[in-house]
């Protein structure tokens, strides 16, 4: 069996997505620091023979196998772990249900827990494997990552390795079932010293540019008793290629579309000021190291103003996308300093927009291998994320995109959560928008 190169003993910079999300999790600890995977298994599943598919694709992926050190300091370095026993590698159990669906509400709950609980990857691997039994021919695989370990494109390459040496080890028994992967600590130690010039000199530039006009903090309004709100649309057949033509006529892709309509909405229904911050998830992976599993991804800011339509905001959010895009490679310093500079500008006005995109068809759909069917997405956790300001969630594939922002509760004052929805569903060409209410 291939494994990671990387020395046992030796000690690696974090990567500036691992940095940043390590920062933020220290400054917020209500949020999620989890990133999961949930499968309904159905057929007759050898778990044996999918132990140890599991334990060769840990072997494969250093990332799954990162300890943080040194965490006296602001930013730790990490090493490499030993591969895990079985004990730490998967949990077992069978589950006492009366019927299937008693068994999935059991799963999701348990998943809800698995994403809640708090990582000390001092001590812990940055994994949680579940596999929960129903009977011979249902199980559930809950796989629960460290985002400080994977990031939405690690997750999926781990995934897709699983699949792969659950179906191929039999026939392979001794041999490696996939291509080994570039080490991701010594993908992150090149990064470490592999900053663009160009980037750090458009950041400084940014840096120096964004600074408080010398205005008090505006006052939220009194989000005391209030709910905040979220609001979903799954667009599929008509209804999606609506949102494409218009996101063609606008010259942008869906996302953009979203998050255009999104700010075009908060700038206009709140009081926000003139200027917007929509943080948003970059892929710092070289095209070598598109198959190099762990967490690479960054949060930059797109700065946007306010405009007088649709049709400006749309063109301004897509010029500042390709420009964060092409000056995303910088040093660990400027990246802090970058943080530290456009947050604190975000806490003073006290809005800020964090937007995701998940590609599913760049992710492990439906599997079939050895006489089972794996089908993801079966048990979603329930739980939401408390928001400062808006969360924008979007997740494409070929048959449908799915839309979701929730409004912190300080939204809910006033009936701005209602123009906001309003306005959000405009800018998108008439969505219908589900909203549900939920405690703050």
């Amino acid at each position: 069996m291939q494994v990671s190169t990387a020395a046992p003993t030796a000690r690696y910079p974090l990567t500036s997505g691992q940095s940043t999300y390590y920062a933020r999790m220290r400054e917020q600890p209500e949020m999620s620091g989890s990133i999961a995977a949930a499968y309904r298994i159905e057929g007759e599943l050898d778990v044996g023979r999918f132990a140890k598919a599991l334990a060769r694709t840990v072997a494969q992926h250093d990332a799954l196998r990162i300890g943080l050190c040194d965490e006296q300091t602001d930013v730790p370095r990490q090493m490499v772990r030993p591969e895990p026993d079985n004990a730490s590698l998967l949990s077992l159990q069978q589950v006492r249900s009366s019927s299937e669906e008693q068994f999935g509400r059991y799963v999701q709950l348990v998943h809800g827990k698995d994403l809640a609980e708090p990582w000390d990857l001092a001590t812990d691997y940055p994994f949680r494997f579940r596999l929960l039994r129903h009977s011979p021919t249902v199980h559930a695989f809950l796989a629960v990552f460290s985002h400080v370990a994977v990031d939405g494109r690690g997750m999926a390459l781990v995934l897709r390795d699983l699949w792969h040496n659950f179906e191929q080890d039999t026939a392979q028994p001794d041999g490696p079932s996939v291509p080994q992967r570039k080490s991701f600590v010594l993908a992150a130690q090149q990064h470490a010293s592999s900053a663009s010039p160009k980037a750090v000199g458009f950041w400084r530039q940014r840096i120096a540019e964004n600074h408080p006009s010398g205005e008090p903090a505006r006052a939220r309004p009194d989000a005391a008793q209030q709910q905040g709100v979220t609001v979903r649309a799954t667009l599929s057949g008509a209804e999606r290629k609506l949102l494409r033509d218009r996101a063609r006529t606008f010259g942008c892709t869906e996302f953009q579309m979203t998050m255009a309509a999104l700010a075009d909405a908060v700038l206009s229904e709140t009081f926000v000021g003139d200027r917007l911050h929509v943080w948003l998830p970059v892929d710092t992976r070289s095209p070598e190291e598109f198959d190099t599993s762990g967490m690479f991804t960054v949060s930059l800011p797109v700065a946007l103003s306010r405009t007088s339509s649709l049709t400006e905001m749309t063109r301004q959010l897509r010029d500042e996308v390709m420009a964060v895009a092409a000056y995303r490679q910088m040093d660990p310093v400027t990246l802090s300093a970058l943080h530290s500079s456009f947050r604190e500008i975000d806490t003073r006005r006290g809005w800020s927009i964090a937007a995701t995109y998940f590609n599913r068809d760049q992710n492990p759909g439906e599997r079939r291998a050895r006489d089972i069917v794996a089908r993801p997405g079966s048990y979603p956790a329930n739980s939401y994320f408390i928001s400062r300001g808006v969360e924008l969630d979007v997740v494409g594939g070929v048959e449908s995109l799915r839309i979701s922002v929730a409004f912190d509760s300080a939204f809910s004052a006033d009936g701005t959560a209602d123009r906001l929805v309003n306005a959000f569903s405009v800018g998108l060409g008439g969505v219908d928008l589900e909203v549900v209410a939920h405690e703050a």
